[in-house]
């Protein structure tokens, strides 16, 4: 740039920045430039180069990331959304090009692989973004860096942070860390699902305010989208949704993941207490379509719980991890079996023992530890918007202690009313089972899993009861 070139540029990039975190739906329809999208989607093909934008697809030859044969200075790449390892497509840095059309191209060419995207998601004029890889919005040329990795959110879709190796390292650039000269760092702590451990999040003020506010406020924990009691969460629960702590760090959390914050998009701040011996069984944070309708978001504008930040308000002498059983690709995994197979297929499910395997202390499972002030983040979604069953968590029964945490979860598009809820009501091919233990003894509920195991899945004292629903 001539000096006088690079004041416009650098204004207009600033203009364009404070927009970064706006929704989709409220992003300006900006035109693009260059050839109509119909004919750019005529050239979108693999292999092609497209000479006037100095784009050209990545190959095994051409960039292999992380090697000696790095692409030089004045290049980056193109991946899809939340891809950390992919070559992906390499694109020239040319201010007399329009960024809209390298969005355009490189997007229709990255969603080749993914059925549920149209392509019409990939113009700019319907909401189609291109991301950096700390979570920045790019809205001109100034905001990519040189030789990085950008990322490719169609429209529709949002921003997650890209899976790379596990123990990679991320400072993200869409938040602000509310502790002067210690910035908000993520970690990868295994390859699916996608969690991320979070330091920094959490002010010593803000973490006993935020207890101190609800303490007297909780009442026993419910599951469901309308709340019913359950003997698998045996935690406190209060809901918080007008302290200014709290609203200051749900807005926090909406910043660290790249989304603007929006009242119909996320839950009120969810406060936990567990005492000894409490616990919640390993779980999904998603619903599926016994509790409402529209719940798929790859289908009809679906909608579920996109992101999970949970959030440790306070140290735990001894248990109380957040454990992710289905995870076998983190640090401390060496191959043992955590889960009985065919696990994973029922979104949600776990088996009672196998679930305090996995907490137990012996064992090689996933286990975030509380720590004060940090907090581990996941997605309930994969990058296209398919509902993760690998993303089973729960929380460890506490041994030692008190654990105080938070939840704040971010939906991929506004959440429905409760209205929408269908009240117990299943679909025709659902089996709802209810066992009530009549005897002055214990019994123990098993499943048949079909491969000659008997699986436990509940022991009720006389007098107590179960439900399932499948």
């Amino acid at each position: 740039f001539t000096n006088q070139n690079w004041n416009i540029n650098r204004k207009m990039a600033k203009t364009r920045r404070s927009k970064a975190n706006t929704p989709i739906a409220n992003v300006p329809k900006e035109p693009l430039q260059g050839e109509p999208w119909k004919s750019a989607f005529l050239t979108a093909t693999v292999g092609l180069i497209v000479t006037a934008l100095g784009v050209t697809v990545g190959t095994e030859e051409n960039f292999p990331w992380g090697t000696e044969n790095r692409v030089s200075e004045g290049k980056f790449t193109v991946h899809f959304n939340g891809d950390g390892l992919g070559n992906g497509i390499q694109v020239t840095i040319n201010p007399s090009s329009s960024l809209d059309n390298i969005i355009l191209t490189t997007c229709q060419t990255l969603i080749e692989s993914y059925d549920s995207i149209d392509p019409t998601q990939c113009l700019p004029s319907n909401g189609a973004r291109l991301f950096t890889h700390e979570g920045l919005r790019c809205f001109s040329w100034m905001d990519i860096e040189a030789d990085g990795r950008t990322y490719i959110v169609p429209q529709g879709l949002n921003f997650m942070f890209p899976i790379g190796n596990v123990g990679d390292v991320i400072y993200p650039k869409s938040v602000q860390s509310p502790i002067p000269q210690k910035p908000i760092r993520l970690k990868q702590l295994t390859m699916s699902p996608r969690v991320f451990s979070v330091e920094n999040f959490l002010t010593t003020e803000e973490m006993n305010e935020l207890i101190e506010f609800n303490r007297d406020r909780v009442e026993p924990s419910q599951i469901g989208f309308t709340g019913r009691k359950d003997s698998s969460r045996t935690s406190s629960t209060a809901w918080d949704a007008n302290s200014p702590t709290g609203s200051a760090i749900q807005k926090r959390a909406f910043d660290l993941v790249a989304i603007q914050l929006a009242e119909k998009q996320g839950d009120s701040v969810q406060v936990l207490r567990y005492e000894n011996n409490e616990w919640y069984k390993p779980h999904v944070d998603f619903f599926d379509g016994v509790a409402y309708d529209n719940y798929d978001p790859t289908i009809n504008n679906g909608t579920n719980r996109f992101v999970t930040v949970f959030l440790y308000l306070s140290d735990v002498e001894e248990g109380g991890e957040t454990v992710f059983p289905l995870s076998t690709t983190h640090e401390s995994y060496t191959g043992e079996k955590l889960v009985h197979p065919n696990t994973v297929e029922e979104a949600g499910y776990i088996s009672d023992s196998d679930a305090k395997w996995v907490c137990n202390a012996s064992s090689n499972a996933l286990k975030s530890k509380p720590i004060a002030g940090n907090a581990v983040l996941f997605y309930s979604q994969g990058p296209d918007g398919t509902l993760d069953n690998y993303s089973l968590h729960g929380g460890c029964p506490v041994r030692k202690g008190t654990k105080w945490s938070a939840n704040v979860w971010v939906w991929n598009r506004d959440k429905p009313p409760l209205s929408a809820a269908k009240d117990g009501k299943t679909a025709a091919n659902s089996i709802g089972l209810h066992f009530l233990n009549d005897f002055e003894f214990d019994i123990r509920v098993h499943w048949d899993n079909g491969e000659g195991g008997m699986v436990l899945q509940n022991t009720l004292a006389s007098g107590d009861t179960v439900s399932f629903q499948t």
